[in-house]
């Protein structure tokens, strides 16, 4: 990797009891100097949590990043509102373009399925908590929700087709976006859409930007 290259992730949700720390600190160590990092949205799971200790070190460890390298923090639903007292060298943005030839948004926009709908994801989350405290496997709730497959397609397709209608009103050849917790990959008419997924569950993904290469990668420590 050479200096100029980025590297996009999403969905850290620092704070949540499902956030692999311990993996995305492994994943900072072992970045190519000199790359950007992105962190393509709600990188914070609620900013009116504490963090614990652990999930502090994260965040500690981003702004130390910053004075080493570029660091991009995108806002996601997850975010807004969050800020740093000291926050070093990240820069806050609501989207970013990335050579001329990658738009990089969180995806929340794009999506018109959940805000539609409050009332049926509100009793979808109680159900979910109900189903953990009887015993069943505690999983991120975004993770549980992917059994329900024909549900989940049919976010995953929505927000797909309105983030390459995005990128091509905006004359761009691909997009990355996070928001769903769904890594996948396509290309229609010539665009790209990549997902990122979530670093709340196994594997983890990131987007490539490198020697004029746009590639979705699985991080082999979360695998």
């Amino acid at each position: 990797m050479a200096a100029g290259d980025t590297y996009i992730v999403s969905d850290l949700h620092l704070g949540s009891a499902y956030f692999r720390h311990e993996s995305f600190l492994r994943f900072l160590r072992e970045l190519p100097e000199g790359v950007r990092l992105v962190l393509n949205g709600d990188t914070i799971d609620d900013p009116a949590d504490p963090l614990p200790p652990e999930h502090e070190q994260v965040l500690h460890r981003l702004v130390e990043e910053s004075s080493r390298r570029p660091v991009v923090f995108i806002y996601g639903n997850h975010d807004e509102g969050f800020g740093l007292d000291e926050p070093g060298g990240i820069e806050f943005v609501h989207r970013l373009t990335v050579d001329g030839r990658l738009l990089v948004v969180h995806g929340d926009k794009l999506d018109g399925v959940m805000p539609r709908h409050p009332w049926f994801i509100a009793a979808f989350r109680r159900f979910h908590r109900l189903r953990v405290r009887l015993g069943l496997e505690d999983v991120h709730v975004a993770h549980y929700a992917k059994s329900w497959r024909f549900l989940y397609r049919v976010l995953n397709e929505h927000v797909a087709h309105h983030a390459l209608d995005t990128a091509r009103a905006q004359g761009l050849p691909a997009i990355t976006c996070g928001h769903t917790h769904a890594p996948m990959e396509l290309e229609h008419d010539g665009r790209r859409y990549l997902n990122t997924g979530a670093w709340t569950e196994e594997p983890h993904h990131y987007v490539a930007v490198s020697g004029g290469r746009i590639e979705l990668r699985v991080y082999p420590n979360g695998a």
